[in-house]
């Protein structure tokens, strides 16, 4: 009679220690505001209880209670960097991010920024669990019940690898596979597709129609640069091209209580071409992304980070063409050369020169947040610029905006609302003012310098600033609907050498077409790799995005697609962009075939290092140096 209560208690065991870890997940699935599968989800909680209960019963009591409270805390502690990530990136931990645990001290005050006051809710089971181990122990002995929890970790182990196995599809999102089944069979599904990709596609797929038809594709937008308006204009200028941290377009022209938070970016856009239609296009890399697509026209696949998945692959990137034409290339980031791996990836760009913090051309005279200081740094390429071969392209990643947007008072040039004192928004809007005010400067030092009038100057922000969790705050702080459209806008400014009256572009663009934009105004003919497309041609433009939303979404001039979680394109939403209301899906297919044709092209050329080989860079390398 006993031991058939004991083998009754610890069934129990298993579907109460279920429920706080179907709860755990439910609440991780209500922040994607998707719907969950109840039933899929309880049972592979209950998989992964019967696992965890295995370990109480098949050792020794002190074993068996160690080893059950690191399983149950290394599982939630995996959930909740899912919920972390998913604040940041939109997307589930990948397990090949793992190598990089080493910066996260780097950037450790912006994870403290995504924490939720409810977020106890992910840990309150935590020693509770540790509780019900020691109980349970204490009832049963671990040699007396060895068989039935090998009976126990079998049937777990089936019932995870089955929903693993039967559950999802390649296409579903990240999201919608913790939605369907939870968090370890979908990082499981996840590890195994990535096994098979690897083991099966990988230099399978070079083909002499692939090939002629990537060239077609590359020509054929390369043709458009030629009816640009500017076309060859600026031949032999110089490019400073500055890289904004954290810059949505909102704040430009935004005053609140009467002072403009980009008076400088104003002024500028006052004498320059803008494109205030343009939108980010970054992947799980962030910022890097973000330079890799401004550099490279190409979409940054990989799920950790172009500059992490593929640093070292030959490309014909923007700094690539210019050593080509002549150009000194140079590159500056104030934090230390390892941070994301820019030193190894900057190489493969094919930057001659990198300025990072610990540089001998470079003084750390001023540290804020991740670096040195956007003033700083501005000063000091100022000065370098004189010594410069002639012409010349510097690439600027600012970083004093960065987040968690916390400026010591002696930086915090605004006089906000009480309101707005102390939020998340507050915070913002100081930062941005910041960088504002030390781009001005830089603005002033290129003036007084004699280098403005010789050189086309860029800037556009890498990525949005505040989160979507945000959206609300400044809605109802500064009257802004700060959703997912307004969220990926990024300001791009290009002053051309000369330039005193503004030229307004509002067609749609993306980072993308930054690269090409250049080019065109540089007159460059050279084969070149680029997906995007001058933004000063009048054409059909459309904005992709493979990561931060559903994958094959897109914004164009015409309509907009959101692309379902499942990856069926007739699940999907198309708005028609002149009445902002839902329209029939296929007006968006010719877009989506598009936007797919494109990230497919990323991905064989990325994946399997193909650029080299499609485009000769050796000899396209020979041809530059004899110009």
């Amino acid at each position: 009679m006993l031991i058939n209560f004991k083998r009754y208690f610890l069934y129990i065991f298993c579907f109460l220690l279920a429920l706080p870890w179907t709860t755990k997940t439910l609440l991780f699935v209500r922040e994607t505001q998707l719907e969950p599968s109840y039933a899929l989800i309880y049972l592979s909680s209950l998989g992964f209880a019967a696992i965890v209960a295995c370990l109480l019963v098949i050792k020794h009591k002190i074993s068996a209670i160690t080893s059950a409270i690191i399983l149950y805390f290394s599982a939630s502690l995996l959930l909740y960097a899912d919920v972390m990530y998913q604040r940041y990136y939109n997307a589930i931990i990948r397990i090949e991010l793992l190598a990089q645990a080493g910066q996260l001290k780097d950037i450790r005050s912006s994870i403290i920024s995504l924490i939720n006051w409810w977020d106890f809710l992910y840990w309150i089971d935590v020693p509770l669990a540790a509780i019900a181990f020691f109980l349970l122990v204490k009832k049963i002995s671990p040699v007396q019940w060895k068989k039935q929890g090998l009976a126990f970790l079998t049937a777990g182990l089936a019932v995870i690898l089955t929903i693993s196995l039967s559950a999802f599809k390649f296409t579903y999102s990240d999201q919608y596979k913790i939605s369907r089944g939870g968090i370890i069979p979908a990082h499981l599904y996840d590890i195994g597709w990535n096994v098979y990709k690897k083991a099966y596609f990988k230099q399978a797929l070079l083909q002499k129609k692939s090939i002629e038809e990537i060239r077609e594709t590359f020509k054929k937008r390369q043709e458009i640069q030629k009816s640009s308006p500017y076309f060859g204009k600026f031949k032999g200028k110089n490019i400073i091209m500055v890289q904004a941290e954290s810059l949505n377009t909102f704040p430009i022209g935004l005053q609140v209580g009467g002072e403009e938070i980009t008076p400088n970016l104003n002024k500028l856009i006052s004498e320059s071409h803008y494109y205030p239609n343009t939108y980010l296009q970054i992947g799980r890399g962030n910022t890097s992304d973000a330079e890799f697509v401004a550099n490279n026209s190409l979409y940054p696949i990989g799920y950790i980070g172009a500059y992490k998945g593929y640093p070292t692959n030959e490309y014909l990137s923007l700094p690539e063409v210019l050593n080509q034409h002549g150009y000194s290339t140079s590159v500056t980031h104030g934090n230390t050369p390892e941070f994301w791996n820019r030193q190894t990836a900057y190489k493969s760009q094919g930057y001659g020169e990198f300025y990072y913090r610990g540089h001998p051309a470079l003084k750390d005279d001023e540290i804020i947040g991740l670096g040195i200081s956007d003033k700083s740094i501005f000063h000091q390429m100022a000065a370098i610029y004189k010594e410069e071969n002639k012409p010349f392209f510097n690439f600027i990643v600012s970083l004093t905006s960065h987040r968690p947007f916390i400026l010591d008072e002696k930086y915090q040039y605004l006089t906000l609302p009480s309101k707005l004192e102390g939020t998340s928004t507050g915070n913002y809007l100081q930062s941005i003012r910041y960088f504002d005010e030390a781009l001005g400067e830089f603005i002033t030092e290129l003036k007084e310098d004699n280098i403005w009038d010789d050189s086309i100057f860029v800037i556009y922000g890498d990525h949005y600033g505040p989160l979507p969790t945000n959206q609300e705050e400044i809605r109802k702080l500064l009257g802004i609907n700060f959703n997912q459209k307004a969220r990926f806008n990024i300001p791009l400014i290009i002053h051309h050498p000369g330039q005193t009256e503004p030229v307004v572009n509002k067609g749609t663009g993306s980072q993308m077409d930054i690269y090409p934009t250049l080019t065109a105004l540089l007159g460059i003919d050279d084969q070149l790799v680029q997906l995007g497309t001058t933004l000063d041609a009048n054409h059909k433009r459309i904005t992709g995005f493979a990561f931060e939303t559903t994958r094959y979404s897109f914004f164009s001039d015409d309509y907009d697609y959101l692309a379902s979680h499942e990856g069926v394109f007739e699940k999907g939403t198309c708005t028609d962009n002149r009445t902002r209301k839902k329209t029939d899906v296929q007006l968006c297919r010719e877009g989506y075939d598009a936007i797919y044709k494109d990230i497919r092209i990323s991905t064989l050329l990325l994946e399997n290092d193909y650029i080299g080989r499609i485009f000769d860079i050796g000899t396209v390398r020979a041809a530059g140096k004899n110009k």
